[in-house]
């Protein structure tokens, strides 16, 4: 008290200032009828503090509710000092040493320059801004420096605002009495019925400002909503991540903002979309590394809120990839909110929205980014969804496709040689006993021949649905590859006489393979067989084998087995069947192999076929532990060849 100097003429001053105050409570009042703008009415605060109080400078701070009080408004300082200030929160420990019991004067707190917490560094650094050009060389720390502002050489006020059911909303610091005298409990008694009264209109403002805030996070929550039920939703999933993001902006600070979906099957996130102060990005794929991302997809079901960079670094430890190395920026963000998207339990993904500016974000943010992310889910769900229902429908148009060229292809290729059966049997039934011995048999044979044909194709057709369901048994066993190539011969001799065909075999009599015979047969017949379809009559054929070891083949062919995987032999017999017919061209090759395969110019020739029988040779060939493929320069004249790769006997079954 001692400390406490009461000034002259002190009842005139004092109803004077009580007056002044008195005046700006009630151009306060009116100002909070006009707008609810708590930064503008903060403001207005501060000056009047300043102006009623009769003070140098002043500074209102506010608590954020996520431990920091945060200067709002000063009036009487320097452009660099306010700045200073706002850039140097009070954490809840700071004011908790300011509003001791020790300092308290009536319900305000009164810290003299000379009190000992005054001398903590600590507690000074939130005030002392120091000017570089009258400060070459830092003053030690117990020292006041003669340039720093002149918090920490004055005596400190603080002015709580409390609101009406005793929550600390925040506190007035005037500095500086303009009479330099220090306070009295009547000069308090005026602060507090200031402070009150801002109080009043700050926590008015606020409810404003909550009410307004719950509307536009309503009004946002129903936009997406909106977007999300549109028919163009489902296909369109990146208008739905724009109207997300424009709402995301509507209702936080959103510098930056990206939506990332999750890949189980490479164990990898996609960057869908993402935005940098209004520039989008083309979407990028990156490896998940780290713990805490794949905790945030899996196990986080609250999200992350981080007010710093520092934090944020610390969040990203070890991270090989940071969001600023994706877009290209330079600068990193200072506040972060990460948020998982799930969909029935299932991750998705995650979202993001970032600012610039430290402390941006609250709870209350964390929370609605919450919903938006369940929105999220809904948008990436019903686009996935949706893209498998237009492959399965797409799958489907194809299987309707490929039945009906089926059908009109085997019913076409059945008939052929139905009717030759029957054509034959009815001029042998009508015929017999004026026709000759030797037509007789021409006759028989090519009923005969029919027969086989018939035969192959319905084969093919059996033996493709046995593969498709996986019922087709091998008995594999040692086969003379020799006596499977003749074998194949002998039933196309027929055609190999009538056309005069050349056939050259170049296949040394101890070569066998680990294969089933009847199966590799069936596979030479339908290579031999189209040999003969689609070359010139008269034109040669040639069938060779020799042994490689297992490098060897891989060299020559990528897709060959590699030496490492189990039941692979080392040593293979590769056989060659070649033909000096028109060729191959090489964009029908990658798709010569598959279901129903015909090319053009098979389509427009008199040959039969229903597209299945090198299908099939692949799929047999495979299952034996074999590779085939083909090689043709698609030439005329130069031919092609096809090659089989089948495990050799001798070294295999050891």
């Amino acid at each position: 008290e001692n400390d406490i100097r009461v000034p002259e003429q002190l009842s005139e001053t004092f109803l004077e200032q009580q007056r002044e105050v008195l005046r700006y409570i009630t151009d306060i009042g009116s100002s909070l009828r006009l707008h609810m703008d708590t930064g503008v009415l903060v403001q207005r605060v501060t000056e009047a503090s300043c102006n009623a109080l009769r003070f140098r400078h002043s500074a209102l701070y506010l608590s954020d509710g996520k431990g920091y009080f945060r200067a709002w408004a000063a009036s009487g300082m320097s452009a660099k000092e306010e700045a200073y200030l706002r850039q140097h929160p009070l954490p809840d420990a700071v004011v908790a040493q300011l509003i001791q019991q020790d300092y308290r004067l009536s319900e305000s707190y009164f810290i003299p320059s000379e009190a000992p917490l005054r001398r903590s560094d600590d507690i000074a650094s939130f005030f002392v801004v120091v000017h570089d050009d009258l400060a070459p060389n830092p003053a030690p720390v117990d020292q006041p420096h003669p340039s720093a502002l002149a918090w920490r050489a004055e005596d400190l006020m603080v002015v709580p605002l409390v609101s009406g059911d005793n929550l600390l909303l925040g506190f007035l610091l005037p500095g500086a009495p303009l009479n330099d005298l220090r306070p009295t409990v009547e000069t308090m008694a005026l602060l507090e019925l200031f402070a009150n009264q801002a109080a009043v209109v700050i926590e008015g403002s606020r409810l404003y400002e909550e009410a307004r805030q719950s509307s536009e996070e309503r009004a946002a929550l129903i936009e997406i909503g909106r977007v999300l039920s549109s028919p163009d939703a489902q296909r369109d999933l990146q208008t739905v991540y724009c109207t997300i993001y424009e709402q995301v902006r509507r209702v936080m600070p959103a510098d930056v903002f990206f939506v990332t979906r999750y890949y189980s099957a490479s164990d990898s996130l996609v960057m869908d979309f993402l935005m940098d102060e209004d520039v989008e990005y083309a979407p990028a794929e990156y490896q998940i590394f780290r713990p805490q991302t794949r905790q945030l997809l899996f196990h986080d079901t609250v999200g992350r809120l981080l007010s710093t960079n520092e934090d944020y670094k610390r969040f990203t430890e070890d991270d090989p990839v940071k969001i600023q190395d994706m877009i290209g920026n330079e600068r990193p963000s200072q506040s972060y909110l990460f948020v998982p998207i799930r969909y029935s339990g299932e991750p998705l993904g995650f979202l993001s929205t970032q600012s610039y500016q430290p402390y941006a974000y609250s709870q209350r943010h964390l929370e609605m980014l919450k919903e938006i992310g369940v929105q999220a889910g809904i948008a990436m769900t019903n686009a996935r969804l949706n893209v498998e229902l237009r492959e399965a429908l797409k799958q489907a148009q194809e299987s309707e496709r490929l039945k009906n060229h089926f059908l009109m292809t085997a019913s076409h290729e059945l008939r052929t040689p139905l009717t030759a059966v029957q054509g034959y049997i009815e001029l042998l039934g009508s015929f017999s006993t004026t026709l000759d011995t030797e037509i007789q048999a021409r006759f028989l044979n090519n009923a005969r021949r029919a027969c086989e044909e018939l035969v192959l194709l319905l084969g093919n057709v059996m033996d493709t649905s046995r593969i498709d369901q996986d019922r087709v048994t091998l008995q594999l066993g040692p086969v003379q590859v020799t006596q499977a190539v003749q074998a194949i011969l002998e039933i196309l001799e027929p055609t190999i006489s009538r056309e005069e065909r050349p056939v050259e075999t170049q296949i040394a009599a101890d070569l066998s393979v680990w294969a089933d015979d009847l199966r590799l047969r069936q596979v030479l017949l339908n290579l031999a067989g189209n040999a003969l379809k689609y070359t010139p009559a008269a034109s040669k054929i040639a069938i060779s084998a020799v042994c490689t070891t297992g490098v060897e083949l891989c060299e020559r062919l990528p897709s060959a087995p590699q030496q490492s995987e189990e039941g692979i032999a080392d040593h293979y017999v590769v056989i060659a069947l070649r033909d000096w017919g028109p060729g191959i061209a090489l964009e029908d090759q990658p798709r010569l192999f598959t279901k129903f395969m015909r090319l053009d110019s098979a389509l427009n020739s008199v040959q039969r076929g229903a597209g299945l029988g090198l299908y099939l040779c692949r799929q047999l060939i495979e299952a034996m532990c074999g590779r085939i493929w083909l090689e043709s320069a698609g030439i005329p004249g130069e031919g092609s060849t096809f090659y089989l790769a089948l495990p050799r006997y001798s070294l295999y079954a050891k």
